[in-house]
């Protein structure tokens, strides 16, 4: 897989019959048959990032969420949880949104 292959996502795809939108995609590192790809999507439909490299010719191995919308979840480990704070939040979500979840 090269980054032109990859651009191509930017474009959204469709794998099966199942029409995924947009991936924001970067080669970072290739070593041997191994490659570390980053990805940003939108929607998360079910295995969508295990589906769409599988229909490039690749297999996930492993994947590591580092963000869940605007939120950098850092050096989170498995399983561990962190409460965001009430700024935070108020801030990424927006003053109506805010507003309409009682913030």
């Amino acid at each position: 897989t090269d980054q032109k292959a990859l651009d191509q996502l930017s474009e959204g795809v469709v794998v099966d019959d199942v029409a995924y939108g947009p991936i924001e995609a970067k080669l970072d590192r290739q070593q041997g048959s191994n490659v570390w790809i980053t990805l940003s999507i939108r929607e998360g439909k079910n295995r969508e990032v295990r589906q769409v490299m599988r229909h490039l010719g690749l297999t996930v191995n492993r994947l590591i969420r580092l963000a869940y919308g605007p939120f950098q979840l850092g050096a989170l480990k498995d399983g561990e949880i962190d409460e965001v704070p009430r700024r935070t939040l108020k801030e990424q979500l927006g003053r109506a949104m805010a507003k309409e979840v009682g913030l």
